[in-house]
């Protein structure tokens, strides 16, 4: 009988050492989850004409035409929508914030929405076409997030130089008409240059905040907003000319 005993010990000396272990790695370190790299912009996407087709959506129901707006966000480099989850990354180049979603700014480490992050971004509006835009400013000419760009003085609300005209009453291009109070016209002779939270450039032409809708005859104070239409050329790190070659 003693023998027998042990013998029953012994088969379950296996099922004993399985537990030892699986208790042991249940009390192992957790995984731990590397960071996702930053993105690299694709070759592609450097010296060629890229156009955004309306980027935006819709107000939050009750909104006036005068209030803040919470901010979104664009990665010129990746040419895509980027979520706040990714407001402490380089991820993104251009926030849209405040009035209508229309005050532009880059993603910089000291001020703005990026202040904080890894961003080394820069904005500047030149009183220029776009298409005459060949030269690259200087690092110091650019602003580092301290202000966005938005109405210019031209128009109502007006905070120095912008990249569109406010036609709050509708007087300046609406002629008065109720219809084409609170539409925002973007001039065709500023255009904005942004340096890239990885510091690479690009120089941008604002054409629309309506959806789906580029000629100014057609934009009224009920049309959809804001749905940013816009063009742009990327240059990479250490260039001095916008070109087109792709």
């Amino acid at each position: 009988m003693k023998i027998k005993k042990r013998s029953n010990l012994l088969k379950f000396i296996p099922v004993l050492a399985f537990l030892i272990v699986l208790g042991a790695c249940s009390k192992s370190e957790p995984t731990v989850v590397e960071p996702e790299p930053d993105p690299v912009a694709p070759e592609a996407m450097f010296n060629r004409l890229i156009t955004v087709k309306n980027f935006g959506e819709y107000l939050p129901a009750g909104s006036a035409p005068t209030t803040e707006q919470s901010p979104i966000y664009y990665s010129l480099e990746q040419n895509k929508a980027i979520t706040s989850d990714y407001v402490g990354t380089v991820r993104w180049d251009m926030s849209f914030s405040g009035l209508f979603r229309s005050f532009i700014n880059c993603n910089n480490t000291a001020n703005g929405f990026g202040k904080g992050g890894p961003g080394k971004g820069g904005i500047l509006i030149v009183e220029k076409k776009f298409e005459d835009v060949i030269d690259i400013p200087l690092d110091a000419e650019f602003r580092k997030g301290e202000k966005a760009y938005g109405t210019d003085n031209s128009g109502d609300f007006g905070e120095g130089l912008g990249w569109y005209l406010y036609d709050f009453y509708g007087t300046f291009k609406g002629g008065g008409a109720e219809n084409k109070k609170h539409v925002a016209y973007p001039i065709e002779g500023h255009t904005i240059i942004v340096r890239t939270a990885q510091g690479n450039y690009a120089k941008i032409k604002m054409q629309s905040i309506y959806k789906d809708l580029l000629d100014p005859k057609d934009w009224f104070k009920d049309s959809p907003t804001p749905f940013f239409t816009f063009q742009y050329v990327l240059a990479k790190a250490g260039s001095t000319k916008f070109t087109i070659t792709n």
